[in-house]
């Protein structure tokens, strides 16, 4: 360092200087910069509290996409099940098939029945489906038969004689027939020959019958 009064140099933390005994003043010494935080003047970030979703009023919680019911395929399968049901009736209705009595006294009676109310198309479906083709043809014939037949049974047993008819076990007979002694109010009426098929139904035998 040098005296700041006669300009010579003197020794580093000199009190006086030595050539003029001028005091030295001290130079402060140098303060190192204050070294800064690499994010000085870089603000903090600020975190907010994020409140929570409210909840709707009806207190449910949302619902995502994937929790969304599928639709059902029941009603499908019901309405697939009764357009096949549909399809047989008709089938059935119009094709001409009877479908015939597990059992055979329930024929009776329905045959009987049949004749008493002078339902021709009853009467017809109570022959299976071979038969009732060609019967269709007669039913002209038929009713008029069916007629006679109830005109007589009135004169013999009265009116009401239907609610009268019992039939009783069958017999078999040749051709793969059977026959039912029918009486009404108890008293013999006669023999109806009726057949049965592979699936074990009855019906009215076409050729022992009055049509």
């Amino acid at each position: 360092m040098f005296c700041t009064n006669c300009g010579k140099e003197v020794a580093d933390g000199a009190m006086f200087c030595t050539s003029c005994g001028a005091k030295i003043d001290q130079e402060p010494a140098a303060q190192p910069a204050t070294e800064q935080p690499a994010n000085a003047g870089v603000p903090e970030s600020v975190t907010a509290s994020i409140p929570d979703t409210p909840q709707t009023a009806s207190g449910t919680a949302p619902v995502s996409a994937s929790d969304t019911p599928k639709k059902s395929n029941t009603g499908i399968v019901i309405i697939a099940a009764a357009a096949v049901l549909i399809v047989a009736l008709a089938l059935l209705l119009f094709s001409g098939g009877g479908g015939g009595y597990k059992d055979y006294k329930e024929l009776a009676q329905a045959y009987y029945e049949a004749i008493y109310n002078q339902d021709v198309n009853a009467m017809i479906k109570l022959f299976d489906k071979d038969a009732q083709k060609e019967l269709k043809e007669d039913k002209d014939y038929i009713e008029e038969e069916m007629e006679e037949m109830k005109e007589d049974m009135n004169d013999w047993y009265g009116r009401g004689w239907q609610r009268k008819v019992e039939s009783g076990t069958r017999e078999r007979e040749d051709r793969g027939a059977y026959s039912l002694r029918i009486t009404i109010d108890g008293k013999f009426h006669e023999y109806l020959y009726i057949k049965r098929d592979d699936k074990d139904r009855y019906y009215i035998h076409e050729d022992y019958s009055d049509f």
